[in-house]
């Protein structure tokens, strides 16, 4: 099945990042659910609080504080239970978590563990039929890193139940146009009837049409896409990563970083997996100019971890980075930063425990000498 088909015993359960995210990109499959009489519940991770050129414009206040940035995420919640409203779901399917705003991919790297037993806690509770996560390809760094958080947590808790279908689970994507998703993404068919209650919803989110009246209203006419998330779905290549090699004692990531993209410092790979115990091990790695030893240092207390090697220049290059010091049996996830503004230039890539990596037919030669090349 490539989109959900709702019945009265669906249960429904959407991750938003932010007040507004489910009126962009879920609009239609909330008013297919509700229409089925399905059950639905939707999660704001944060209160998109710290969003600070609407709010300097819209309140004509230069230094906003901790009390404005309250006061705006209120407001926020605000549109978001309107915009539910809107699309036929009670305000009392709402639930908002209040975690830091902008600050999601330094909470996936620092500090995530209270986060990832609070999101399995509210899947465990809930029991849904249908999951609605954030894409890993999503270009805006608050929904990538959730989507990680959150394919942890399925990986680690809820892993039969996905493979077994009792738990369907959807990616959507909001921000970027990257072909790892959109390439894959199942286009969802929408009514004009559909359309107009989706932009009736967008419409109220005042605060984000201040100053991006034109993106926001855009989305209304921009067909929804969904990937169904599989456990084992390839990995493809994204953004300044170009390939991944996966040997029994290594990682290769090639990079083209491109001369486009505004740098001000070295470029910074992020490396999240678990180590041989069960717990979060994240990795930071700067990629130098020229060809040198690199060090991996823990992302949370900066000590050193282990040493990679990079060749290439400050266009493109090689890192072999060692994978000894990750589970052999849980997927790693690696990102290169690439931030513009809000932005990244792409988001994270999966790649699956050793030996569960769907495999084409031209690629068998090289997985039984060991090496496993994902593009």
């Amino acid at each position: 099945m490539l989109v959900p088909a709702f019945t009265s015993r669906s249960r429904l359960l959407l991750f938003a990042p932010h007040p507004d995210d489910e009126s962009l990109a879920c609009s239609i499959i909330l008013q297919r659910a509700v229409r089925a009489g399905a059950v639905v519940r939707v999660i704001y991770v944060t209160d998109g609080d710290d969003n600070p050129w609407p709010q300097r414009v819209l309140e004509r206040k230069w230094r906003l504080n901790a009390t404005d940035r309250r006061r705006w995420g209120r407001l926020r919640r605000t549109e978001a239970l309107a915009a539910l409203r809107v699309l036929g779901v009670n305000g009392s399917a709402a639930r908002f978590l209040a975690l830091p705003d902008q600050k999601l991919t330094a909470m996936l790297m620092c500090d995530c563990q209270s986060a990832l037993e609070r999101f399995a806690a509210i899947i465990a509770d809930w029991g849904p039929t249908d999951l609605l996560v954030p894409s890993i390809s999503d270009t805006h760094p608050d929904h990538s890193a959730l989507a990680v958080m959150l394919r942890l947590v399925l990986s680690e808790s809820f892993s039969e139940p996905v493979a077994t279908g009792q738990i369907a689970v959807w990616s959507y994507a909001v921000h970027g146009r990257r072909p790892a998703f959109f390439d894959r993404a199942e286009t969802i068919h929408q009514s004009r009837v559909e359309v107009a209650t989706k932009l009736r919803a967008i419409r109220c989110h005042k605060t984000q049409l201040k100053l991006s009246r034109k993106r926001f209203l855009g989305y209304a006419g921009r067909p929804e896409g969904l990937v169904k998330l599989c456990a084992r779905d390839k990995t493809v290549a994204d953004g300044s990563i170009v390939s991944v090699f996966r040997l029994p004692r290594s990682l290769r990531v090639e990079v083209r970083l491109s001369p486009k993209v505004m740098r001000m410092s070295e470029s910074t790979l992020f490396v999240v997996g678990r180590d041989e115990a069960g717990p979060l091990r994240c990795v930071t790695i700067r990629v130098p100019a020229r060809s040198s030893r690199v060090e991996m240092l823990d992302s949370a207390s900066l000590d050193y971890v282990a040493g990679a090697q990079y060749c290439g220049n400050a266009f493109a290059g090689q890192l072999t980075i060692p994978v000894s010091i990750f589970s052999s049996a849980h997927a790693i996830f690696i990102k290169l930063e690439g931030r513009s503004w809000f932005f990244d230039e792409a988001g994270w890539l999966e790649i699956p425990q050793a030996g569960f990596q769907a495999i084409a037919e031209t690629e068998r030669d090289e997985v039984e000498a060991g090496l496993v090349t994902i593009r």
